[in-house]
Order: structure tokens, then sequence, then C-alpha cells
């Protein structure tokens, strides 16, 4: 199997970090060799969080070269585009349909969603994953939903994730984060 590498990128809180723990859990519990790289930046005050796993039969390095990344998890849609330029055109982008607000900036909105959809790729979900994780009753499990949804491409079974999430998930969100991934493989289902 060729090297895989996943992209989660967002700001801080978003639990960026905490996603892609999950997903490096479950290719080491599939039997990949993995390599994960994380970049918090100012995440404290809403910044930049970034963070990327890759694996495959033997990976040497934790990130990939720009325009090689196959698969990007974006919490927040402007993260999306400060990223794009790592993706291939055979990647699979999910994208929290929400903008974070950036202090003293006029934010256009419609030109975002023009250049989201202008991404040279080969396939992008951008939904408000926020109401699917409200309905839910935990708006912070919208990342294990687009986790379900980013699993439906990925050559690793439904258990490997169900098992990682028991491993890096406290056990009081435990619950609700297997039910938040189980509703994103749903969603993926409706695509």
């Amino acid at each position: 199997m060729d090297i895989k590498s996943v992209l989660f990128v967002g700001v801080g809180g978003d639990g960026i970090i905490t996603v892609s723990n999950v997903v490096a859990e479950a290719c080491m519990l599939a039997g990949f060799d993995v390599k994960k790289s994380e970049i918090h930046g100012m995440s404290q005050r809403g910044g930049s969080v970034s963070a990327s796993v890759r694996f495959g039969k033997k990976v040497y390095s934790p990130t990939d070269k720009l325009g090689d990344v196959k698969f990007m998890i974006a919490t927040e849609k402007i993260e999306a585009l400060r990223w794009a330029q790592y993706l291939s055109k055979e990647a699979v982008v999910i994208i929290n349909d929400r903008i974070v607000p950036i202090i003293n900036q006029i934010i256009d909105e419609d030109d975002i969603n023009k250049k989201i959809e202008m991404l040279n790729v080969n396939k992008i979900l951008n939904r408000r994953f926020l109401d699917d994780a409200k309905k839910l009753g935990n708006e912070k499990v919208a990342n294990t939903v687009m986790l379900g949804v980013m699993s439906t491409f990925l050559p690793i079974e439904n258990r490997f994730f169900l098992e990682a999430i028991d491993v890096i998930v406290p056990s009081k969100i435990k619950d609700i984060n297997k039910k938040a991934f189980e509703l994103g493989i749903d969603i993926a289902k409706e695509l």
C-alpha cells in the first residue's frame, strides 16, 4: 500500500490534536507504520492548529510535500484554504462549514465559498458539522462526525477507529464520540 496522509487543520479548541491522535491510534491498531506531526501555534487564542498523520507499510516522514496530501479534515473554512496548497488532485476534503471571526477583519464568506468550490481536488464535502454534533447534544464532537465521514475513504476498518476512541478519548465522552463517528458514516452514505 502506498503511504496515505491525513491533514487536520483548524483553530485552537476544535479538537484537531485529539482527532489526529485517534486516527494515528487507529492506523497503528490496523497494523500500519505511522508518523504524526502537529503544530499548535497560538491555539489557546483561537489561532491556527494543524496535525498530519501519515501511514503505510513503512513511513519515514511525518509530513507530506506540497500537493501530495490525499485527505484533509478542516474544522474551519479559512483554515481549509490556508492549507489547500498541500492537497493533491486526488484529495478528499471534509470541511466544517463555518468561519471563526478574525478581529478587525472583514470576511467575504461568498468569496471564501467560491474559492473552496474552485479547489482542484477529487471530492469536497463542505457541511455544517456543528449542527450534526448539536443533534447529538455536544457540538465538541463535530470533528468526530467529520472523522466518521472521512473513515469511509480510508483503508482502515471501523472497529479500529472505535478502539482508538476507547484509547484516546476521556471516559465521560467516549459514548458520544462513538455515536458521532457512526453518524459520520451514515452521512457519508448519503453522498
